[in-house]
């Protein structure tokens, strides 16, 4: 009895192994843990019974809590978002139509001093992980560019690079993958769009509230103030994890969804946010 308090039942669907996942102090089951175990979740369903129709169990706050207050007697099935059509066979037999997240590749920094060094560059992005390679660009006489390219060692270190902004012997530099590979990479996002913030929330709030999920790298809040930002985690799994739901940060109910480019996201939130603001007025 004692193993049911603290470990669930959990699968990918019917007919599959279930695997025991544990259960926090509280007696919820965290997004984070449920994601480690199942990346790509988004929710969990069961069944009273064989005869009876599938529910819901409940979500809030990043956790999921149990059903009528217990645990005991049920077993729960993972729910995928709704676009995801791809069946486990499928994903188990045919060779994945995108990349390998854990592969590294070179990344283009562009905007760069033009009396930087290259010593200088590795001082300063040797800070997120070992680098193998660091190069800056340069024209027949030998002058910089204006750009370069580096690598890393490890995947974590080249996500932690690309998750953040860099400020570079007193100018701002953008690191990214290559257009030619910006495809293939930009297909597991890592970055979350939070709206409906108010100008109480501020980015060490959100620093603090996200970071029970996993590891961040980023937070940005636009200047002048604009009722939305940004997270960028480490794991892309806890960012995909994260997307659809409604956290309580200060008192306030925040709308997590995937970071689409600027010129889309921002026009349609900036118009939903203003009917939700009438709404409430």
């Amino acid at each position: 009895m004692e193993n049911v308090e603290k470990y669930i039942p959990v699968c990918e669907c019917e007919g599959e192994d279930f695997m025991e996942i544990p259960l926090e102090s509280d007696g919820t089951l965290s997004t984070a843990t449920l994601s480690a175990y199942f990346p790509g979740v988004t929710g969990l369903k069961f069944r009273l019974d064989s005869y009876s129709p599938y529910r819901a169990l409940r979500l809030y706050d990043g956790k999921f809590h149990a059903p009528e207050g217990s645990w005991a007697g049920h077993k729960f099935y993972c729910v995928h978002p709704k676009g995801d059509k791809r069946k486990l066979d499928e994903i188990d037999t045919k060779p994945s139509k995108g990349y390998n997240i854990m592969m590294c590749t070179d990344l283009i920094v562009l905007g760069l001093p033009y009396q930087l060094t290259e010593t200088q560059m590795r001082e300063y992005f040797v800070q997120f992980g070992k680098l193998v390679m660091v190069q800056i660009k340069r024209d027949a006489s030998g002058n910089s560019k204006g750009f370069g390219f580096i690598r890393y060692e490890d995947y974590s270190s080249q996500a932690k690079a690309l998750g953040q902004r860099h400020y570079v012997n007193n100018r701002w530099v953008e690191v990214k993958i290559p257009a030619s590979k910006e495809g293939y990479y930009s297909k597991v996002p890592h970055k979350i769009f939070v709206g409906r913030l108010t100008e109480e929330i501020s980015e060490p709030d959100l620093s603090t509230y996200f970071s029970q999920y996993g590891e961040i790298t980023d937070v940005f809040i636009p200047k002048p103030f604009r009722a939305f930002g940004f997270i960028t985690f480490n794991d892309a799994s806890v960012a995909q994890s994260l997307c659809d739901e409604d956290h309580i940060v200060k008192g306030v109910s925040l709308h997590i969804s995937e970071a689409n480019p600027k010129s889309d996201q921002s026009r349609v939130y900036l118009k939903d946010n203003l009917f939700f603001k009438s709404v409430l007025c």
